[in-house]
């Protein structure tokens, strides 16, 4: 079975006045890091996007349960709530 890395493309609500969606940029293998892009939009249609990385430490080596999209969309939601990356990273492919 092949795996995809899942996307988050239907607007997840922060609060009255924000939302979010997020792609998944890169996996490093070494580090078991995963980066996603997160576009936070506000209300008035601004936009800020922000780079997430987190450690998939809350499941094991099976990506495919449940636990696994639960967890990321966790982590990736905590990141879009403080509306900042949690990594120095950045994709080239991303404008400053």
């Amino acid at each position: 079975m092949t795996f995809e890395w899942p996307r988050s493309d239907d607007p997840v609500t922060l609060d009255a006045d924000r939302s979010w969606t997020a792609i998944f940029d890169s996996y490093d293998q070494r580090n078991d890091d995963i980066y996603y892009v997160v576009t936070i939009t506000g209300r008035d249609g601004s936009r800020t996007r922000v780079v997430a990385t987190t450690w998939p430490s809350w499941v094991g080596d099976d990506w495919t349960v449940p636990e696994f999209l639960a967890g990321l969309r966790r982590a990736l939601h905590d990141v879009a709530a403080r509306g900042e990356s949690n990594t120095a990273y950045r994709p080239s492919w991303l404008p400053p």
